[in-house]
């Protein structure tokens, strides 16, 4: 799928109009505002990526804010990772702010208010599905309204990713837009992760161990025997221990466990990286399929099968 709109086709008088009612709407509903309506003269275009959405944009200096009516009345879960080609940004979302400038890769998330202050000649935007990018990094979040990675070679990699996607003709190719979108999503989270170490952010004891707990448990989802008391061995801890940590961040290791292979099961069907529903199972850890097609359907409101046979 493949969508473009331009300003271009409609009268001078009426396209910033257009531009906030159908094009502002597109990716995230929020509300946007211009000093000067006329002579507005905009472009952009949105292409799907396996199970992301790629949009590039072309537009004159214009203010976007999403606000906690936005949040009542669109409610929307992705992220956003902008990519300033040429222009400039100014973007303040959780308390945070940050310029973008072009080369810059900016972080952002629609379940939260922002603003964002555009001049872009040419920015492109990437569209994530929440799950998809909190499964590989779950404090993704505490990036947002920071330049991503700026120090780190990995990020000029990203950037050239990203760039590439917007070009390469892979309509005709399913698989291929599915296995490139997940190497992309695989390359951001590394960048995230890189940062994130470089935070120091275990500030306790506890959430050092809360925070390695989740990052073995991902680790590990193929293992079927992978219970309590491994993952409370593995850090040194007991199994009592381990369970008023999570405790703390109201769940319990077991609940992480299940809800991050039931997770990580779904990405690999959505993002086409199995091709069967029994491999997406064993790959993260069930060993009994009846009883997993039963949690997906009751986690996700459909069956493996019905996703996998959609994508």
């Amino acid at each position: 799928m493949e969508l473009s709109y331009s300003t271009a086709t409609v009268e001078r008088s009426r396209r910033f109009d257009y531009w906030s009612d159908v094009v502002c709407q597109h990716f995230i509903p929020a509300a946007s505002r211009v000093s000067q309506h006329t002579d507005f003269d905009a472009r952009f275009s949105v292409r799907a990526l396996g199970g992301l959405m790629l949009a590039e944009m072309k537009s004159p200096r214009h203010f976007w804010e999403r606000d906690a009516e936005h949040l009542r009345t669109g409610p929307n879960e992705d992220f956003m990772l902008s990519l300033m080609v040429s222009g400039i940004g100014h973007l303040s979302q959780c308390g945070r702010n940050v310029t973008q400038r072009a080369g810059d890769l900016v972080l952002y998330d629609a379940a939260h208010a922002f603003s964002f202050d555009l001049a872009p000649e040419s920015t492109l935007l990437l569209r994530i599905p929440r799950k998809q990018l909190l499964l590989r990094v779950p404090e993704a979040g505490r990036l947002t309204a920071t330049r991503l990675a700026e120090s780190l070679p990995i990020a000029t990699l990203l950037g050239c990713m990203i760039r590439q996607a917007a070009v390469l003709d892979l309509s005709l190719h399913p698989v291929a837009q599915a296995r490139f979108a997940s190497s992309l999503l695989d390359m951001l989270a590394a960048a995230l992760q890189l940062q994130l170490d470089g935070l120091g952010h275990a500030s306790s004891s506890h959430e050092s161990v809360f925070q390695r707990a989740r990052e073995f448990i991902a680790a590990h989802l193929d293992d079927a025997d992978l219970d309590v008391e491994r993952i409370a061995a593995a850090h040194h801890v007991s199994t009592r221990t381990l369970t008023r940590i999570f405790a703390e961040h109201g769940t319990t290791p077991t609940q992480t466990l299940w809800k991050q292979r039931l997770e990580a099961s779904h990405c690999a069907l959505a993002e086409g990286r199995v091709k069967q529903v029994t491999q997406a199972a064993f790959q993260c850890g069930f060993s009994d399929l009846s009883h997993f097609c039963r949690a997906f359907k009751k986690a996700y409101g459909v069956t493996p099968h019905t996703l996998l046979r959609n994508d």
